[in-house]
């Protein structure tokens, strides 16, 4: 009887090999990198803002002498109407992801999976945004 047990537990271990397992984290389409510096009082692309690919990752570099973040917002409005000029911050509404302070020097990556869309990239430490320093991103 016991035989039968090691068997059919046999059996259960060469279906499981054999089964293809379902897509995960190592599985997933690569994500595309897109580059961006940052500036008082803009965010630069250093490579195309538009992608087809909804798994992206931003590499940030502060080419600046202040410390930035960089806040992905899934929005219909354009990166430059959020707020009103001289503003302290944007709203965050539809926010994706963010990279926390980001210091003069430093360079910094953030991979998200996005749907099709408009994107507003910003700095949203208070005055940044209002000064400027914001970029639209598009994945279509």
């Amino acid at each position: 009887m016991k035989w039968k047990l090691a068997l059919a537990a046999l059996a259960a271990l060469v279906v499981a090999a054999a089964t293809p397992a379902t897509a995960g984290p190592s599985q997933q389409a690569k994500a595309v990198s897109v580059n961006f510096r940052m500036v008082e009082w803009d965010i630069l692309p250093l490579t195309a803002t538009k992608t087809r690919s909804t798994r992206v990752t931003f590499v940030v570099r502060n080419a600046g002498k202040l410390t930035h973040e960089f806040v992905v917002l899934r929005t219909a409005k354009a990166a430059g109407s959020l707020a009103a000029p001289g503003a302290r911050e944007a709203p965050e509404t539809g926010a994706q992801g963010e990279i926390e302070e980001v210091k003069p020097g430093e360079t910094k990556r953030l991979t998200l999976s996005l749907k099709k869309g408009h994107y507003s990239l910003i700095c949203n430490l208070p005055f940044h945004y209002g000064k400027g320093q914001f970029v639209d991103f598009y994945i279509r």
